[in-house]
């Protein structure tokens, strides 16, 4: 995450977050010493910033870390794992433009709800056709295993 550009804390949790589609987000418990402990070994460094009134610690990786990360990515095992939370990354980001079209498609019941009948069963049989689709491809990915 910080070879693409300094984040916080904060924003680090919440990338994992993202990056796992929720499945792992450590807690700022584990994070934090985490982080200390790099810095410490020279791998990142820490700079406060203000934004407002407010304090924000920016870390971002030293050269030496990018040497140590360049290492890490020779080693398979490693470079599995990073391209894995990439290709979550990918389905987390699918997942939530999903999230983000079913809330629209709520907003959208609230506003014709009890008007239009024939709106709204042309709206259930889409449902119901998508609905079918993702159990068919669902059926797909476990006839697969």
């Amino acid at each position: 995450m910080l070879r693409k550009r300094p984040m916080s804390g904060y924003e680090m949790l919440k990338e994992l977050s993202r990056l796992t589609a929720g499945r792992f987000v450590p807690s700022p418990g584990t994070l934090y010493p985490l982080l200390a402990y790099l810095e410490s070994e020279g791998l990142i460094t820490a700079r406060e910033i203000y934004v407002g009134r407010r304090r924000k610690k920016m870390y971002e990786l030293t050269p030496q870390g990018e040497e140590q990360l360049d290492r890490l990515m020779e080693v398979e095992e490693f470079r599995g794992l990073v391209q894995m939370l990439e290709s979550r990354s990918a389905a987390g980001d699918l997942l939530a433009a999903i999230r983000d079209e079913l809330v629209y498609i709520d907003e959208v019941f609230e506003e014709v709800e009890g008007r239009d009948e024939a709106l709204l069963e042309e709206v259930l049989m889409l449902l119901r056709r998508l609905e079918e689709k993702v159990s068919a491809r669902l059926a797909q990915l476990r006839g697969a295993r």
